[in-house]
């Protein structure tokens, strides 16, 4: 899921839009989404027994799922979106152990006590948790892990010039970390799904899987240099924006223009940033009989 749906507590939805069930935002998601972070790969290993089967919810494309496919002997990513699912079988065609389904996230297609590991990206802000939580209890063996990773917003904490001579006209740090709240906050104002302040809080207001159980959460901060044209690329993925175009009846490559002009504040000097940007899983273990 778009990795912004949760940063801002937002009013009510303007226009009905299927968030994420259309073939341009499913190829948007699998080009321009951060890769799966290594980190939550060794964090899903470390917490799990076993390696017979791990499921991944809310699969989009399968950039979150494919990763997991040399660790464990079954990989499932389910999604409710058939543009998404038809997306992550055409890019998985030669992974023999991963399947993609379309279906509901509170009805997964395995049985009872089966899955050594559930995990969820960018999804709980989207979710019914208790929902959710009865189907993990049916489907997690004894001690199998539900997990979900969360990603803050970016922040731009250096830029990098065409020339090192400053100018009246030079782009702060500040400055551009400012529209691009502007972007989240003023363009899309309205547009973002979350109601749950999950993301905000980085996951620390989830509640456990069983009662008074131990949450295993961990935080950590991922950086990279970028360009301005690709972050409006990542800002596209968001489901904000696709109801952005829908409400103003713009395409995707008319929004992303617009979104670096805004960007740029009118300055053409910025070649690259680097942007840091938060990290977070939270996880708990199916306690048989909890």
């Amino acid at each position: 899921m778009g990795e912004n749906d949760a940063e801002t507590p937002q009013q009510e939805q303007p226009e009905k839009y299927d968030l994420f069930n259309t073939a341009e935002l499913a190829e948007l998601y699998s080009k321009y989404q951060p890769p799966l972070d290594e980190r939550v790969i060794e964090i899903v290993l470390s917490s799990t027994k076993g390696r017979d089967c791990l499921v991944d919810i809310g699969c989009g494309s399968g950039s979150s799922t494919r990763p997991f496919c040399s660790h464990f002997s079954k990989v499932i990513g389910v999604d409710y979106s058939p543009a998404q699912i038809d997306l992550a079988k055409s890019l998985s065609q030669e992974i023999s152990n991963a399947e993609f389904l379309q279906g509901s996230l509170y009805e997964l297609p395995v049985a009872d006590s089966s899955v050594d590991c559930i995990i969820g990206v960018m999804i709980a802000q989207f979710i019914d948790l208790p929902q959710l939580f009865e189907e993990a209890k049916r489907v997690l063996k004894p001690g199998g892990v539900l997990l979900f990773h969360g990603k803050g917003s970016p922040k731009v904490v250096q830029i990098e010039r065409e020339s090192e001579t400053e100018s009246k006209t030079d782009t702060t740090i500040s400055q551009l970390n400012e529209r691009i709240s502007y972007i989240k906050t003023g363009l899309f104002a309205g547009l973002f799904h979350d109601r749950t302040h999950f993301n905000p809080q980085k996951y620390s207001n989830i509640p456990p899987l069983h009662a008074d159980q131990d949450i295993t959460r961990e935080e950590w901060t991922s950086s990279r240099w970028t360009t301005l044209p690709v972050l409006a690329d990542y800002m596209l993925t968001w489901s904000a924006a696709g109801k952005y175009c829908a409400k103003h009846g713009l395409s995707s490559g008319e929004l992303r223009e617009k979104m670096i002009e805004v960007m740029k504040g009118g300055d053409n000097g910025m070649c690259s940033v680097r942007c840091e940007a938060d990290r977070f899983t939270w996880a708990t273990c199916h306690v048989t009989g909890g």
